[in-house]
């Protein structure tokens, strides 16, 4: 699920301003399709964030919210923690009510603590 969905960050890529706009709409579309899909049967969540990026957005908070009134348990994945600017504290610290764990899903570090996590909460 993308949370990009302002098309001024699909401008940020050099993108015309019309296909940035039909991009931010699609990526909007997939968002309100997952806030329906969380609403259904579903037994936990598995939330993926950039840890090189600030935490609080719009639609993650959304998110997070709908999560929570559903009464799920959460898993949140710090990933690229291979970047310079990575923190997983911040996003440690945004959502403290849920567990962190820091990954690089592009080196592979930290997935057996993040496979031992998922069968923890959902196995």
């Amino acid at each position: 699920m993308t949370t990009k969905v302002d098309y001024t960050e699909f401008l940020e890529h050099d993108m015309e301003k019309e296909d940035a706009v039909r991009r931010s709409r699609e990526a909007t579309e997939g968002v309100a399709e997952a806030m329906h899909w969380l609403r259904e049967d579903v037994d936990g969540v598995i939330y993926v964030l950039d840890s090189a990026t600030d935490p609080f957005t719009q639609v993650n908070t959304m998110l997070i919210g709908i999560i929570e009134s559903q009464d799920l348990p959460v898993l949140i994945l710090a990933n690229k923690i291979d970047l310079e600017d990575s923190s997983v504290q911040r996003i440690a610290n945004a959502y403290p009510q849920h567990e962190t764990i820091p990954l690089s899903a592009l080196e592979g570090d930290n997935m057996d603590e993040v496979y031992d996590k998922i069968a923890e909460y959902f196995g």
